[in-house]
Order: C-alpha cells, then structure tokens, then sequence
C-alpha cells in the first residue's frame, strides 16, 4: 500500500503503522512482529520451489492493526490446538479398537 509523502512523520515522537501507514502517536502505537519480507529460489529444469524463507521483525501498528495481527495470531493458535485434539482422539479410537 501506498502511503503519500504528507502523511508521512518526521517528528520522533510520532511514527505511522508499518501495515496501514496510519499516522500515530507515540502513546497510541504498539509494537508487533510482522512480516518483512521474503526471498524464494526456483530450480530452473521443473520450475519447483526449492527455497523459501521468511523475515519478521518487531514493528510499530497502530491499535486496530494490532488487533488484527493478534486475531490472526489467536486463530493460528487454536488451529494447532484443534489439530492436536483430533490426532488424540483418532490415536485413542484406534488403541480402544485395536
């Protein structure tokens, strides 16, 4: 996303949101790890990824990007822990059959 010039802050106190480019507060802003980038290398014969990699960083938000990261975050989270309930069910309905 595009963010114009004037929007952007010099001052120190103030910063904008790294993922909106809201212009922010100092007492308003949180910090969180975002993304920062990333890099992939293909294989040139079968076009296949062979290497991925990611880069986070902790980075100034606003309040209802922050929100959204955690969100995001939470849902991450719980999806692991559903995951893991269902592969303990499906192992503890094979042991009771078996």
């Amino acid at each position: 996303m595009l963010v114009r010039r004037s929007k952007l802050c010099s001052n120190a106190a103030m910063a904008n949101c790294f993922r909106c480019g809201q212009h922010i507060d100092s007492h308003r802003h949180l910090r969180r790890r975002v993304k920062t980038g990333e890099w992939v290398r293909h294989r040139h014969p079968n076009k296949r990824v062979s290497i991925s990699q990611t880069h986070y960083g902790m980075r100034v938000v606003c309040p209802w990007c922050a929100k959204a990261l955690d969100r995001t975050e939470a849902r991450r989270e719980l999806a692991i822990w559903i995951e893991l309930a269902a592969a303990l069910i499906l192992l503890l309905a094979l042991l009771t059959l078996g």
